[in-house]
C-alpha cells in the first residue's frame, strides 16, 4: 500500500496571513504569467519564422555541395548569406526572449511601442473582430518597455476577452499633469462597429485563462501607476521616468 507523508515543518502559505503588499505582488505575478501564457504561441511562431530562411538556405547549400562540380563562388555567396541571416535571426530570437525575461528596462517611444504590440497581437485582435488604431502622434513621449509589454498588453487582452462583440479600439496619449497623473496617461476607447461583431471568443482562447480588469489593476499597481475604467474605456497612467 502506498502512503503519503506531508512535511509539516513549514507553515502553508495562506492568503489570510499575508500582508496586502505581498498579496498584491502575487496577484501581479499571476497576471503577468497569464498574459505571457497568451503570448507564447505568437512568440514561438516568431522565433521559428526567424530561423526558417536559414534552414532553407542550408538545404540549398547542402545540395550544391553534393554536386559533381560545385560552384565555389556561388557557395561562398550562400555562406555569406547564411551568416547574415543567422545574425538577424539571433537578434529576432533575443527580442522574442525579451518578452519573457527582459535584461533591462529600457524606455521606448510610446508610438512605436504601441505599433510593435499591435503587430504582435494582430491575430489575437483579428480573432476578436477588434481593430486597434494608434492615435499617439508625439514620438518624443516614451515609456518603459516592460510597462508596455505588461500593463498595456494586459489591457488589450482584457478588451479582447471582456468585450466579445468586437469593434474599433482607439489608443491615444493624454499629456495631463496633475498630482494624481503627473506623467500623462494612455487612453483606450472602444467604439462598437455593428458591421464586425464577433460571434464570441475563439475556441483557442478557451485553452487559456481570460484576462480581466483585476489582472490589469494588479499589474498597474506593481508598476506604480493607476488605472481608471468606465463603459468601454480605460486610462492607464505612465510610470515616472
Amino acid at each position: 500500500m502506498l502512503t503519503h507523508t506531508f512535511d509539516n515543518s513549514k507553515p502553508a502559505i495562506c492568503a489570510a496571513n499575508m500582508s496586502v503588499e505581498s498579496l498584491n505582488d502575487r496577484l501581479a505575478e499571476a497576471a503577468r504569467y497569464a498574459v505571457l501564457n497568451r503570448l507564447m504561441p505568437v512568440l514561438r511562431h516568431d522565433m521559428s519564422g526567424a530561423m526558417q530562411p536559414v534552414r532553407m538556405l542550408l538545404m540549398v547549400l547542402e545540395k550544391r555541395l553534393q554536386a559533381a562540380d560545385p560552384d565555389l563562388q556561388t557557395i561562398a555567396k550562400n555562406v555569406m548569406s547564411i551568416s547574415t541571416l543567422s545574425k538577424q535571426a539571433s537578434v529576432n530570437c533575443l527580442d522574442a526572449l525579451g518578452w519573457i525575461a527582459s535584461s533591462q528596462d529600457t524606455r521606448v517611444s510610446l508610438h512605436s511601442g504601441v505599433d510593435e504590440i499591435a503587430a504582435l497581437l494582430s491575430m489575437e485582435l483579428s480573432c476578436h473582430a477588434l481593430t486597434l488604431v494608434n492615435g499617439i502622434e508625439d514620438e518624443a513621449v516614451s515609456a518603459p518597455q516592460t510597462f508596455l509589454r505588461c500593463v498595456f498588453v494586459g489591457a488589450l487582452l482584457a478588451f479582447c476577452d471582456q468585450y466579445v462583440q468586437g469593434g474599433i479600439l482607439h489608443v491615444t496619449f493624454k499629456p495631463v499633469t496633475t498630482d494624481s497623473d503627473p506623467n500623462g496617461h494612455l487612453h483606450l476607447m472602444m467604439v462598437t462597429d455593428v458591421a464586425v461583431r464577433s460571434n464570441g471568443l475563439p475556441d483557442r482562447v478557451g485553452k487559456y485563462r481570460l484576462i480581466d480588469w483585476a489582472d490589469v489593476q494588479a499589474m498597474a499597481e506593481s508598476c506604480g501607476v493607476q488605472i481608471a475604467r468606465g463603459n468601454r474605456w480605460m486610462t492607464v497612467g505612465l510610470p515616472t521616468p
